[in-house]
Parts: C-alpha cells; sequence; structure tokens
C-alpha cells in the first residue's frame, strides 16, 4: 500500500539547519545526475551552474543571517556552528562550479573543434555547429528551453525556506527551544523578544533571497514580519505577567499571505499515478511494504520519491510536467 505524501520539498524532514538551506542544490543534484547519465554534457554543465546559484543566492544568505544572529547574541556554540557551514557551503559552490567549467568544455569538444571556437569558420565544413555571422559560438546552441526550466526551478526554490520558516529548520530547531527554556522560567519578557526576534529573521530572509532576485509580492512578506516584530516588542515593554494570546501566530501569517500556487489534489494524484505506471518504478517497489510517497513540484517538473522505514529511499522518479511523461528513474 502506497501512502502519499505531499511535500513541496523532498526531504522537508530534514530538520537542521545546516541540512535545510542546502536542499535546492541536493535537488538539483538529480538532475545531474540524469545528464551524467544521459552524456548530454551542455544541460550537465547548465545544472551544477544551477546548483552553485542556489547555494549563492539562498544558502549563503540564510547562513549569514543566522551567523550575525548568533554574533550579536552571543551564542557562540551556534556561531561556530554556523561558520563552519560557510565553509561547506563555499566548499560545494566551488565544486559545482568546477563541474561546471569542466562539462561545458567537454560540450566544447563533442560540438566544435575549440581551435575554432571564437574564430570565422566554415559553417558548412563541420556538421551540426551553431554560428552567429560566421563565428563558431558554443554559448548559441539550443539549450534554452534548459535555461527555461532552470530559471523556474530556481524561482521556485527562492521563497522555499522563508515560506517555511516557523516548519522546520532555524525556527524548531533553535527559537523554539531558546523558547520553551524562557517559558520554563517565566522569563515572558524574552519570550516575547525571541518571537520577535525570528519575525525579523524571517523578514530577512525574504528581504535577502526572493527579492534581490526580482520575484514579486514578496515584499509584503517582509513587511508583515516587521510590524509582527515590532508590535511584539511592544508588548515585551509592558512585562506581562502570561504570554499575550498573538504570541506565535507566525505561521498564520504565513498561511494568510501566500502568493504561490499549491498543485491541486488531482493533479497531484495524476502525477502519482503516471510515476507508478512506469516499468522502472513498479519493478523497484515489488514486495515492497509501507511505501511512502513524496511528490514535489520543481517549478517545471515533479520529482516523486518512493521509500519506506526499512530501505529508506527506494526510488526516485522526474516526471515532466508539460508532457507528463517519467523522465528518469533512480
Amino acid at each position: 500500500m502506497i501512502r502519499l505524501l505531499f511535500l513541496l520539498s523532498l526531504l522537508l524532514t530534514f530538520a537542521e539547519p545546516c541540512l535545510a538551506v542546502r536542499q535546492g542544490t541536493a535537488t538539483a543534484d538529480l538532475f545531474i545526475k540524469r545528464y551524467t547519465q544521459s552524456g548530454d554534457f551542455g544541460k550537465l554543465a547548465l545544472w551544477h551552474e544551477a546548483a552553485a546559484e542556489c547555494l549563492k543566492h539562498i544558502s549563503v544568505p540564510m547562513n549569514q543571517i543566522a551567523h550575525d544572529y548568533y554574533i550579536r547574541h552571543g551564542y557562540k556554540t551556534w556561531a561556530t556552528r554556523a561558520k563552519k557551514e560557510a565553509k561547506e557551503i563555499q566548499e560545494q559552490y566551488q565544486y559545482h562550479r568546477t563541474r561546471a567549467k569542466i562539462a561545458r568544455q567537454k560540450f566544447v569538444e563533442e560540438v566544435c573543434n575549440p581551435e575554432f571556437v571564437g574564430e570565422v569558420c566554415n559553417p558548412d565544413s563541420i556538421s551540426g555547429l551553431s554560428f552567429v555571422g560566421g563565428v563558431c559560438n558554443p554559448d548559441s546552441f539550443p539549450l534554452n528551453a534548459e535555461h527555461k526550466n532552470i530559471k523556474k526551478f530556481i524561482t521556485t526554490w527562492l521563497p522555499h525556506y522563508p515560506n517555511r520558516f516557523y516548519e522546520f529548520g532555524i525556527y524548531p530547531t533553535f527559537f523554539r527551544k531558546q523558547r520553551e527554556l524562557a517559558e520554563q522560567k517565566r522569563d515572558y519578557v524574552k519570550v516575547l523578544h525571541l518571537e520577535a526576534d525570528a519575525a525579523e529573521m524571517c523578514a530577512a530572509q525574504y528581504e535577502q533571497i526572493p527579492i534581490p532576485y526580482g520575484l514579486r509580492n514578496y515584499e509584503k512578506h517582509r513587511d508583515a514580519y516587521r510590524q509582527y516584530a515590532t508590535y511584539l516588542r511592544n508588548l515585551a515593554q509592558q512585562n506581562p505577567n502570561a504570554l499575550p494570546p498573538d504570541v506565535g501566530k507566525g505561521k498564520q501569517i504565513l498561511d494568510s499571505l501566500t502568493v504561490q500556487t499549491i498543485p491541486s489534489q488531482e493533479k497531484i494524484d495524476t502525477i502519482l499515478q503516471i510515476a507508478m505506471s512506469d516499468a522502472r518504478v513498479k519493478a523497484a517497489l515489488a514486495d515492497q511494504r509501507a511505501i511512502h510517497a513524496y511528490p514535489s513540484f520543481q517549478g517545471f517538473a515533479w520529482i516523486v520519491c518512493f521509500s519506506n522505514h526499512s530501505r529508506g529511499n527506494i526510488a526516485i522518479a522526474i516526471v515532466d510536467e508539460k508532457d507528463s511523461k517519467v523522465l528518469n528513474v533512480f
């Protein structure tokens, strides 16, 4: 029996911030694996670059926001951990940039003799090349569709973490635990300041991740959380003897501001059936019990992960959104 669990991320079960902030890149790795297997070096280079972009535009600012907070408030252990994570992010970034360069070079070697790149040459003498003004130009090869897919992919991931700030990552692993300790001591002023800090961090994530990339409508998210933080700090000045009822409504604010369209249950069920109908998936799931299915939309394609407790991941299918076909199974 397969139980359907719809998650907007494949790996939301990872709660630790150091794991969570790199899942955009981890998901890109599935497409890297796809094009590594097919030997499509042009698309492989693009996906390594996409993985690096996720690190640069998502992981780096998220890590910096957290690190700065830990330093300001004297959480030395957490600051050390964030510093270590920053190094790991940079290492991953350099890895993907290097692999992108290697894949691109292989692509050039496949389609155009390197000695002709950027030089005037005869288009009739080399089959399959792309020329601009008689100049051999690897950048003009037909990869526009993949560029568009990657843009959709990245714009799907940019608001992913701020939109789920209160569900996983730094809020449950840090702020919630600090709040519990403060509540045990009946230090309600500290609780209010912690919740205000969390709201400001959520606002900072919107300010530094989706907004600079040009995504629209997220200014209202940023502003709503800044206003919420101010409200909480004003409450703290009153030195309350109990927690006001408005504390802890951060998730409700997010729910009221959602700008992304959530796929319908009918669409999710359709994608699941397409994935399950693939012969490779059927073979992988044969004789397995208590299987969970995790469909997640990636902007242009679906990833459906099948797993159970005994084996973990059993199969992962990539389903094309436009053609509703299974592209790969891992």
